[in-house]
């Protein structure tokens, strides 16, 4: 089933990401449902698309409290595919289900590793700490870094926490495929990927992954849930609206099929 979640009062840069499931939608209905890469049409699948979460702009806790009701609501679901918003979104998401993860894959240009950013424990800046508190630092695997404070890198370490470089992934594009094997969870900030291919996004940095390599080893894997988030719309015309409604189609068939 898909989950829209439009909420982005924890980013920090270049805001909008609550439009992002509207503008998502919008921009699927112009591509085909026939995947040529996995010889599959979507509409063949049983999917459901359950619209919009009702968040509260400005206010987490609340929002937090809406996520959690709404996902009672739906928890005969086999599957999961949430779209975002911004990245806090994770957080409820995996206190949900914290129980089921084994594994966690945060596959993000940054380490979102700060304990506090900016006075706040709830930012875009802070999301794989409170992940890792939630269900322990062993479960969890940062894949495509390439941004990351002194601070953070240090503490990214004394916890144990495993990380791949983007760098290191364009060296050996075996490590992506493995990590993703094993995930119960994978959490896609659109900003993994090379800004090129997917420049509306909340905070760009450059020599990120290409959009080819990442769908190819996101379509050998069958997650039980997957949010896409930090996609940053303008309007219906948005490139990275458009793949990231491509990245959805191809991971909802591979879940599914």
């Amino acid at each position: 089933m898909v989950l829209g979640i439009p909420y982005d009062s924890n980013q920090t840069y270049i805001t909008g990401s609550r439009f992002a499931p509207t503008y998502i939608r919008i921009v699927a209905d112009s591509l085909e449902e026939y995947s040529i890469m996995q010889r599959i049409d979507i509409r063949e699948l049983p999917i459901s698309d359950w619209g919009d979460i009702e968040t509260s702009h400005g206010n987490f806790e609340e929002t937090t409290q809406r996520i959690k009701r709404a996902l009672k609501e739906v928890a005969f679901a086999e599957r999961y595919l949430f779209i975002g918003g911004d990245h806090t979104i994770t957080i409820p998401i995996i206190s949900f289900f914290s129980e089921k993860i084994r594994k966690y894959v945060h596959l993000d240009a940054h380490a979102d590793f700060e304990d506090s950013y900016l006075g706040s424990k709830y930012t875009h800046g802070s999301v794989l700490r409170r992940v890792g508190e939630i269900i322990g630092w062993e479960k969890i695997v940062l894949v495509g870094l390439r941004s990351v404070s002194k601070n953070a890198m240090r503490e990214l370490e004394e916890y144990g926490v495993e990380y791949y470089t983007s760098l290191e992934i364009r060296e050996d594009p075996r490590i992506l495929e493995q990590k993703l094997q094993s995930a119960d969870y994978i959490s896609l900030d659109i900003d993994v990927i090379d800004p090129p291919y997917a420049p509306e996004v909340a905070n760009p940095e450059p020599l990120g992954l290409e959009p080819l390599q990442l769908i190819k080893a996101l379509i050998n894997v069958r997650p039980k849930i997957v949010d896409v988030v930090e996609v940053v719309p303008k309007d219906h015309t948005s490139i990275t609206a458009i793949l990231a409604a491509t990245i959805i189609r191809e991971v909802l068939i591979a879940m599914t099929k």
